[in-house]
């Protein structure tokens, strides 16, 4: 069976092919060293994995994005790996009690509280691109659409080539990276503002 007839198989939601989905992805990724103990120590279990795949692609209708481009396992492979990733509550801006204080095992110092809030930061952060992205739209339009369509929507070169009718991959590549030196001098003229 081939990548499309597998994915097609698991997009009508056949139990062929999400028997598939476990034997070669799922299961392996669950006994795999680099997540084995990531899910053990955050109480995930295969299973919590397969729902939530499932959840992801049937549920919110992420099957569609598969375009065939590389192994649709290697694809599936990456949203399960992000599931045990993103399992780590620290990793949420939650931090762990264990170790805070100074008489925990093995541990000298208590541990440093966090001062700064980063909710805060990260809108101030969106806050701050938005307000760039209008500025390089006011410039130059067709830059800030080829710097949405690579950053955002991860299209290739050729893509964008073809969706805006631009001559050539080089100039594409080309206006690409004048609206990143633009962003990023954004960024350095605020920061200086800031300080």
């Amino acid at each position: 069976m081939d990548d499309m007839e597998w994915h097609a198989l698991v997009k009508a939601g056949e139990d062929a092919g999400w028997k598939l989905v476990w034997e070669r992805v799922v299961e392996p990724e669950s006994r795999s060293m680099r997540s084995a103990e990531m899910m053990n120590r955050f109480s995930l279990t295969a299973g919590d994995l397969m729902g939530m795949l499932f959840d992801e692609m049937i549920g919110k209708g992420k099957i569609d994005l598969y375009r065939g481009e590389g192994s649709f396992e290697g694809w599936l492979k990456r949203y399960v790996r992000g599931y045990v990733l993103n399992a780590d509550p620290n990793k949420h801006g939650e931090i762990s009690i264990e170790g805070a204080h100074p008489d925990a095992e093995g541990e000298s110092e208590a541990m440093a509280i966090p001062i700064q809030d980063k909710e805060t930061i990260r809108i101030e952060v969106w806050r701050m691109t938005l307000y760039f992205f209008r500025l390089l739209w006011n410039e130059d339009p067709e830059r800030c659409y080829i710097h949405l369509l690579k950053t955002r929507y991860f299209l290739s070169s050729e893509e964008i080539r073809d969706f805006l009718d631009v001559s050539s991959v080089a100039n594409v590549d080309q206006i690409f990276s004048r609206s990143v030196k633009f962003m990023r001098e954004s960024w350095k003229k605020w920061d200086r503002v800031k300080k």
